[in-house]
């Protein structure tokens, strides 16, 4: 299944591709500030893909408390699409469905995460096991390191 969204004004897009259901992926609402106050609702699938479809200038990279991923955010309309971890052939992300507006999953459970008591190695760990591999469509971005790796 393939599914896809944007930010409110249209140029950061993600498509997310899995051979689970909405309802068999659940949906995850971390409880730290920031996902708090953006309203994130994420999803991943280790087995899934995502790509990202946006030009870096037109990107906010955001990265706080740990600063073991960057959070992406759209430069126009203020928007938080995805949290990315690793480089090259090792990109790793969450997405924002309640962002990118993917419907099918907005009416899903949410299960709220709390990750607080991780150490930095096991919140890296956890996030290259069970964050989707991603790919992005513009070659420059695609080169960036996102945290460590």
């Amino acid at each position: 299944m393939l599914y896809a969204g944007q930010c409110h004004c249209g140029k950061l897009k993600a498509s997310f591709e899995t051979q689970k259901t909405p309802a068999e992926l659940g949906v995850r609402t971390c409880q730290c500030d920031f996902c708090r106050r953006v309203g994130a609702v994420n999803i991943s699938d280790p087995e899934g893909a995502v790509v990202i479809d946006a030009a870096e200038a037109d990107v906010l990279r955001y990265r706080f408390a740990l600063r073991t991923a960057d959070f992406l955010l759209c430069r126009n309309c203020g928007v938080y699409i995805a949290a990315v971890i690793g480089e090259g052939e090792n990109i790793r992300s969450t997405i924002n469905v309640a962002g990118l507006r993917m419907k099918a999953f907005l009416n899903v459970e949410e299960a709220p995460m709390e990750y607080g008591a991780e150490s930095t190695e096991e919140r890296i760990a956890r996030r290259f096991r069970k964050w989707t591999p991603t790919r992005f469509t513009d070659a420059a971005f695609a080169a960036s390191n996102f945290g460590p790796h």
